[in-house]
């Protein structure tokens, strides 16, 4: 059983790549389309049909119904096969001065009645009605073979052809081109997302990640203010209007991380991930300031200097530029409380791609011995692993670190190598949270663990 939901699982994990894509996939099935238009129009040929109907009836004068109809079901069949034999063909052309037969003929006969249709299909109008009309004249050498003991009579006598009987409209083509195009890029991008060795799920993450999964957060839909499209919603716990899953998820994955903490008697720890857009910022913050609604006292310091974002999660609105107080030796004027919580905050609003020779001053790390006695947590949000080597740098000023991992987003060998080269450090990986995990599927499956999406939100959430 365990199994099959790992496998529906899958199924919803290439679904939703499928919904990603959806844009791609329809410029695709328009493209097939429109190269069928050019492709119908480019290569159309008229062609024109001819028809002629006779009807059938036996020599007999006390023939029936029943016999005519079986007169011409039986004349249609054999007269088929004398349209084909070599004899008629060759005299056919010969008569219009062709070196070959080169029309198509058929004959059928007219359901539950006794006539027969005779239709000729050639290139132009005029051959159409010129071979017709021979054979029907020419027939009777090889009627021998056909008529037998039956009589036939033209009803119908064959016209020239005003217009194709083929139709120039490419419209039929285009729209199976339109379905088969958009069929075949489903297929592609499904074949692709089956393929690609991401974490797909918390049972993935346990399979292919070296390192304890601390807590699985659930996908949290947001909806901008369209009155204010510039303003970001709160992804904090603290908003109303965040789901009960979400709440709850990143309270678990806090008691979590705590629990971890306090085993391994680690007070400092650097939050990070492999790339940006994976929800980092915000499942640090709101890792903070769960631990905090439980009476501790926690830092949380924005260390990532050349995209900070903690400022525009927490709403503050005060300028702050944290990397001039480090250069002038004012650190602690950084430290803000947040509300009446127990959470404090270094919110830095202002980018500065001098971080590398600030590290090195050291006077970071002295901040962070000073308030080691008097918080009982630190948290450190830092930049992507993959994107600077700034993470390297501070991880020698954490204990441990705890790395985000958005679901189906990252290589597993990458998060892996991410994690090996953590390891190397003096801030070893405490464990993973898996983040944007898919809430319905999960809840299905028995999952004891709750997941909050941040990266999809603004440019913050990161």
């Amino acid at each position: 059983m365990e199994k099959n939901l790992r496998q529906q699982i899958d199924i919803f994990s290439i679904l939703r790549d499928v919904a990603r894509e959806w844009i791609t996939i329809l410029l695709f099935a328009i493209s097939a389309s429109l190269l069928t238009n050019v492709w119908v129009t480019e290569t159309y040929v008229p062609v024109y049909t001819s028809k002629a109907i006779f009807t059938v009836s036996s020599k007999s004068t006390n023939s029936s119904i029943y016999q005519d109809l079986s007169s011409a079901e039986s004349l249609a069949e054999r007269f088929a096969k004398v349209l084909e034999s070599n004899v008629l063909k060759k005299k056919v052309a010969e008569d219009l001065g062709q070196e070959s037969f080169t029309a198509q003929t058929s004959v059928k006969q007219i359901e539950e009645t006794n006539m027969v249709e005779l239709t000729v299909t050639a290139n132009s109008a005029m051959d159409s009605y010129r071979t017709i009309t021979s054979i029907m004249e020419n027939y009777d050498q090889v009627s021998h073979y056909v008529v037998g003991n039956v009589i036939l009579y033209v009803i119908q006598q064959p016209v020239i052809p005003l217009s194709p009987s083929n139709s120039k409209s490419p419209v039929r083509p285009m729209q199976y081109a339109f379905l088969l195009g958009a069929l075949a890029a489903i297929a592609y991008v499904a074949f692709f997302s089956h393929r690609r060795d991401t974490v797909k799920n918390s049972h993935q993450m346990k399979e292919k990640i070296d390192a304890k999964l601390l807590g699985t957060v659930y996908h949290e839909k947001v909806r901008r203010n369209r009155k204010k499209p510039d303003e970001h919603p709160s992804m904090l716990i603290a908003n109303p209007l965040r789901s009960f899953a979400f709440v709850e998820s990143s309270r678990m994955a806090a008691a979590r991380v705590r629990s971890r903490m306090d085993r391994s008697h680690v007070k400092v720890v650097m939050v990070t991930s492999v790339a940006e857009n994976e929800g980092k910022s915000t499942v640090a913050a709101n890792v903070a300031l769960s631990i905090a609604k439980e009476g501790k006292k926690v830092l949380l310091i924005d260390c990532d200097f050349r995209k900070p974002s903690q400022y525009k999660i927490f709403g503050q609105t005060e300028e702050m530029n944290f990397v001039q107080l480090l250069k002038e030796g004012k650190a602690e004027a950084a430290v803000t409380q947040y509300q009446n919580t127990s959470l404090y905050g270094v919110f830095n609003t202002q980018a500065d791609p001098s971080a590398e020779r600030l590290l090195e001053s050291g006077e970071l790390k002295r901040m962070i011995d000073r308030y080691r006695e008097s918080m009982d947590y630190i948290i450190l949000d830092t930049a992507p692993l993959a994107l600077v080597s700034d993470t390297e740098d501070l991880a020698r000023l954490a204990d441990n670190t705890i790395l985000i991992v958005r679901e189906d987003a990252i290589l597993a060998k990458k998060i892996n190598d991410t994690i090996d080269v953590l390891n190397q450090t003096n801030a070893q990986v405490l464990g993973c949270i898996l983040n944007n995990a898919a809430q319905s599927l999960a809840a299905k499956a028995g999952y004891n663990g709750y997941s909050a999406y941040g990266g999809h939100y603004g440019k913050y959430a990161k």
